[in-house]
């Protein structure tokens, strides 16, 4: 009797232990199933903060399949660079570096952002490669204009990355006359107080500035001595010289007025 009621007793209590272990199973299953529902009313990215890899989800990525850069279901490696992933020959499935674009280094983030490739809000001219001119070219970016003054293509001889204006002039890269430039409209001109002269501003001025007169080279005067030697443009007829109407290049030359 007493053997059957221990029996009944052990069997009782593996029954017991049999139902609590399923209620927890069951249990942990309610909850997986729950937390998986609410995560899907959430919106997708819910069930894993990619936030936690140190590589943020944003712009374009937000709607990228997570096998077109997990390829094969590798996590570990996974390249965190633009370059990692957009460029040719990689295992990534990204839009590669077209043929056609800048010279640059391969910091993509540096000029572009996750919404979108184009339009390109700013270019860091830190990361471009080779000379202005090889994008500044009408084509890949806005080049010299019609009406520029002649010079050379060494945008940076005379500009800045920052704006094209204002400019600090490098006259070694003009190509042109002093007046091709200096004509009053494209940059300052000839005063009308000048002396009567020709237009080769270079034979008198330089280019650091235009006054003082660095030398009068007097081949490139027009007009006869006194309308420059009257005491006002420059040297005049002193109080003791000799009273005479005659012209000053009559007794003087234009290396002094002694000789």
């Amino acid at each position: 009797m007493r053997a059957r009621r221990s029996g009944r007793r052990s069997t009782q209590r593996r029954w017991r232990r049999s139902a609590s272990w399923v209620a927890r199973i069951v249990g942990s299953l309610l909850v997986i199933v729950a937390a998986g529902g609410a995560d899907a009313q959430r919106g997708p990215g819910a069930v894993f903060d990619h936030f936690t890899t140190a590589f943020r989800l944003d712009g374009a990525h937000q709607f990228a399949e997570c096998e077109s850069c997990h390829v094969d279901g590798q996590f570990v490696g996974t390249p965190t660079r633009c370059n990692g992933c957009h460029a040719d020959a990689t295992r990534v499935r990204a839009t590669p570096r077209p043929a056609q674009h800048i010279a640059t280094t391969e910091l993509c983030d540096s000029c572009h952002r996750t919404n979108t490739w184009a339009p390109v809000i700013a270019v860091d001219h830190l990361e471009t490669l080779g000379t202005c001119a090889s994008c500044h070219d009408g084509r890949h970016a806005l080049g010299k204009p019609v009406d520029h003054i002649p010079a050379s293509n060494q945008c940076g001889d005379c500009h800045r990355t920052t704006a094209f204006s204002p400019a600090t002039f490098d006259h070694a890269g003009i190509t042109g006359a002093c007046a091709s430039c200096h004509n009053g409209t494209t940059a300052v001109g000839k005063p009308v107080n000048h002396i009567p002269a020709t237009n080769l501003c270079e034979d008198c001025h330089n280019t650091l500035t235009f006054a003082s007169v660095a030398r009068v080279d007097h081949t490139q005067v027009l007009g006869v001595c006194s309308s420059c030697h009257n005491g006002v443009i420059a040297t005049g007829k002193f109080a003791g010289h000799v009273a005479t109407t005659a012209e000053c290049n009559t007794c003087h030359n234009t290396t002094t007025f002694k000789q």
